[in-house]
């Protein structure tokens, strides 16, 4: 699967309790949402100002590629600039010891390695930091962990200010009130138009957009993994020869009114990811301690399966977050859900 897949512990209740409501043109109280979104920013926000920072000293470890255009005195000239490269020291450090699939794109805030019950105490660290400061006195202690030679060397991206909370706030409110406005409007048999492109009928446009919206805002009030042009657990299981577990399901419950009323929503909501914005499987929080057992069980078989085809460590960096994920889920009682298409908090609070 192409794009940006994330792997998130659920809490159900915010389906039941926000989702659902809106679904059905009820009324809800969103202030309770708006200040855990607001908060949870806090973090998320502070966090990947010091990724960006890390991931452009990435990007200076290692000379430019050479030019495939222009004269031949200019490729000669870039192939020379490349040999005299010399990086930045601190560049040359992190290179050494921060892997960008890991620590910047795949957990949810900056964490150095450690088990998945190690990485899930940090993130609950990270989750009840209260001010930016805290937050950033939490990434000083893992640049330390990644080494000593990182701490107080790293600064915050100073492109990366965050936006007003009012700013925020109104994005997560026009969100909320797309979900019920896009039910209403297929309950009426209305059209419904998306960013202005294009118009179908809404009660087509709903069971593959919902599910999605819905993961995006539960998305902004707890943490999720990430990870590029991968598949989910069940795709993987089956490339691997693994039986992937039978409690590994669509996300139905999550929708369960919704799909009665909607029954094409039903359809739409499967045990793989098969769009670049949708959702794909679901573990009950019940279920969880086996997911995590499944995984540390069968997680080798599954890596040599995809060492035989040359992706190894990618696999294996993959079932790190996945583990990672259903740990911290396990640990909070909460579900396990796979997505596509969602991204972190970024400069563009509408990310």
């Amino acid at each position: 699967m192409r794009g940006l897949t994330s792997f998130h512990p659920v809490e159900p209740a915010f389906f039941l309790e926000v989702v659902q409501p809106l679904v059905s043109g009820s009324k809800i109280d969103p202030e309770p949402y708006i200040l855990r979104a607001l908060q949870h920013r806090v973090g998320a926000w502070a966090t990947r100002r010091y990724i960006r920072t890390l991931d452009i000293l990435l990007e200076q470890s290692t000379p430019p590629p050479p030019p495939t255009t222009g004269s031949r005195w200019e490729k000669l000239r870039a192939r020379l600039e490349v040999f005299d490269f010399r990086a930045d020291p601190l560049a040359t450090l992190v290179k050494k010891v921060v892997h960008r699939d890991l620590h910047l794109l795949g957990r949810p805030f900056l964490i150095a390695d450690g088990s998945p019950r190690a990485v899930a105490e940090v993130v609950e660290q990270y989750r009840e930091a209260e001010t930016a400061g805290v937050v950033e006195q939490l990434v000083e202690d893992q640049l330390g962990q990644m080494s000593p030679a990182l701490a107080g060397k790293i600064q915050p991206d100073a492109d990366s200010e965050m936006p007003p909370d009012g700013d925020y706030r109104t994005r997560l409110m026009e969100a909320l009130r797309e979900i019920h406005d896009l039910a209403q409007a297929a309950r009426k048999g209305e059209f419904w138009s998306e960013g202005g492109n294009g118009r179908q009928p809404a009660v087509s446009f709903l069971p593959a957009y919902l599910p999605w919206r819905a993961a995006w805002l539960h998305s902004r009030i707890l943490p999720f993994w990430m990870a590029e042009d991968v598949d989910g657990l069940e795709t993987i299981c089956r490339a691997a020869g693994v039986t992937a577990p039978d409690y590994l399901v669509p996300a139905w419950v999550l929708f369960g009114e919704a799909c009665d009323e909607f029954p094409k929503l039903r359809q739409e909501l499967h045990h793989e990811l098969t769009s670049s914005r949708g959702t794909g499987g679901y573990v009950s929080p019940e279920d969880v301690p086996e997911l995590v057992a499944f995984l540390k069980a069968h997680g080798g078989q599954i890596i040599q399966a995809a060492t035989r085809e040359g992706e190894g460590p990618r696999c294996s960096v993959l079932l790190r977050k996945m583990r990672e994920c259903a740990t911290y889920a396990e640990k909070s009682g909460l579900g396990y859900l796979e997505a596509q298409g969602i991204e972190p908090l970024g400069p563009d609070p509408a990310s």
